[in-house]
């Protein structure tokens, strides 16, 4: 049984995966789950964020999205409330399978349905909006998000996870489709193994300070 660790333990190592390396990614998750998961009742800042857990390009399979990372940042400085865009269908795990599914939406020009709402959206006066690039495009379930709901008046900052892409245009896209609201296109980008780290913390944490929130 020794021999047996000891073999798995070298396995690991050759894979750049070291045991410490593991254990750090699993606790990055779960902290992140315990930062969405609990709301305050008195914000009046929302994040809402769209991501995709499974099979990610360039870091593998994860529990928490590469999206949901930022979220967590964002919401944990300010103490502010979070929603996640869950869709009706789930987008499969496997990422060329998604890749294709996402691909024959922004085709169709489609609006997934979403399953969850927003409890007392009015409430809100800063909205948050983060979601990745698929295809140089948000993906088409956060145009249902803004067409479900009246952003009127709102401060509306964004941030985006992508892998080379930058925002792919989609901060002027934001602002175009939310024409009402007070839309903030100095947005956050982030590649996706930079927002699982710390630099990614640290870099969400600047950008918040440098918008004076």
């Amino acid at each position: 049984m020794k021999q047996k660790i000891i073999l798995f333990t070298i396995t690991l190592m050759i894979l750049g995966l070291g045991i410490s390396e593991v254990t750090a990614i699993s606790d990055a998750e779960t902290q992140a789950n315990d930062i969405l998961n609990k709301n305050s009742t008195d914000s009046d800042i929302l994040v809402i964020y769209f991501s995709r857990t499974g099979e990610n390009y360039n870091v593998g399979n994860v529990e928490v999205g590469n999206t949901a990372m930022v979220a967590s940042y964002i919401k944990e400085y300010l103490k502010a409330d979070s929603f996640e865009v869950v869709p009706i269908d789930k987008y499969p795990d496997n990422y060329d399978e998604c890749t294709k599914l996402a691909s024959k939406e922004k085709d169709d020009n489609a609006r997934p349905q979403i399953q969850n709402k927003i409890d007392n959206f009015d409430s809100y006066k800063t909205v948050f909006i983060g979601y990745p690039i698929w295809w140089g495009d948000l993906p088409m379930i956060m145009y249902t998000l803004m067409e479900d709901y009246d952003f009127t008046g709102k401060d509306v900052y964004i941030f985006n996870t992508h892998e080379g892409s930058g925002d792919a245009g989609t901060y002027s896209t934001v602002q175009s489709k939310l024409s009402k609201a007070n839309v903030n296109t100095d947005g956050l980008a982030l590649d996706g193994k930079t927002a699982r780290s710390d630099d990614g913390k640290q870099k969400t944490i600047e950008w918040l300070k440098g918008l004076g929130l």
